[in-house]
């Protein structure tokens, strides 16, 4: 988005809108990631249903499980900061700031703190006795729990639409290239009229 400007030229608009493409891309990034390590995971899942000669092994798709859980993970948090950064952008320009997404906040949240809850069946749960924040994003997420386990899930950690993250990314990148195309043509008008 700054491509053309002087780094010393940039005010706070103009860096938080940078922000919000490299979150924005980064999202899209990660979800093709996700994305394809789910896929690997499906096939070899299947492969090692039938149990043949060269079926991955348990090992390989327990690997597989490994990858697309922490693939999963940091798609939430790159759509995390992408929101974060939309907000901030808002704020820079005066305008409302977007609703937040509080699946969204309460899943990266519970993420982010998840070495703090109860762990077990691959679940994880406020810890017992737990002061008012520790635990608050588990408690407010459905079922007051998050399972730890990618598979067959439709979404993402049993909460968050993975199409609807995407989608999202994609409309926030579409809006910047918009906006660029603009910034670009109002430049050559000006250099049209010798401003």
């Amino acid at each position: 988005m700054t491509w053309d400007m002087d780094p010393e030229d940039l005010d706070a608009e103009q860096t938080a809108a940078e922000f919000v493409q490299r979150w924005a891309e980064a999202v899209l990034r990660q979800a093709a990631r996700t994305r394809a390590v789910r896929k690997k995971t499906a096939a070899d899942d299947r492969a090692y249903d039938r149990n043949e000669e060269w079926s991955p092994s348990f090992w390989q798709i327990e690997a597989n499980y490994r990858e697309l859980w922490t693939e999963e993970h940091m798609l939430v948090w790159s759509a995390h900061q992408l929101e974060r950064w939309q907000a901030r952008l808002a704020k820079e320009r005066n305008q409302p700031v977007p609703p937040e997404n509080k699946d969204l906040r309460n899943v990266r949240n519970a993420l982010e703190h998840l070495d703090e809850a109860a762990l077990g069946g691959y679940t994880a749960t406020p810890p017992e006795g737990a002061g008012w924040g520790q635990g608050r994003s588990l408690r407010n997420l459905p079922d007051k729990m998050m399972s730890l386990d990618v598979a067959g899930s439709g979404t993402l950690f049993e909460v968050l639409d993975r199409g609807m993250i995407e989608t999202a990314a994609l409309a926030v990148v579409k809006s910047i290239e918009d906006e660029l195309d603009q910034r670009a043509m109002d430049h050559y008008a000006d250099l049209m009229r010798g401003k």
